[in-house]
């Protein structure tokens, strides 16, 4: 038994400026993408980091319920660290 989970969740202020800031997701594909919505709702930018081999025709499925999804930037990966 947790006690400390049962008050119910508590926000947090914070000074940060979600605009400012950015949010990589790996792979926003299907429910990724409504994640990345989540994500942008909140003022974040998001990055898509698309992992070897992932398929271009992939890369466009969205679903239906999320609309128009754009990146902030898109990374494919790379061989290794430096070409990703």
């Amino acid at each position: 038994d947790r006690p400390e989970l049962r008050g119910g969740l508590v926000k947090r202020f914070t000074t940060m400026d979600a605009s400012k800031e950015s949010v990589v997701v790996v792979d926003p594909y299907s429910t990724g993408c409504v994640i990345v919505k989540e994500i942008q709702s909140r003022g974040y930018k998001v990055i898509a980091l698309w992992t070897r081999g992932f398929s271009d025709e992939m890369k466009t499925h969205v679903p239906l319920s999320c609309g128009k999804i754009s990146y902030h930037a898109e990374v494919n990966e790379g061989d290794n660290l430096g070409e990703t």
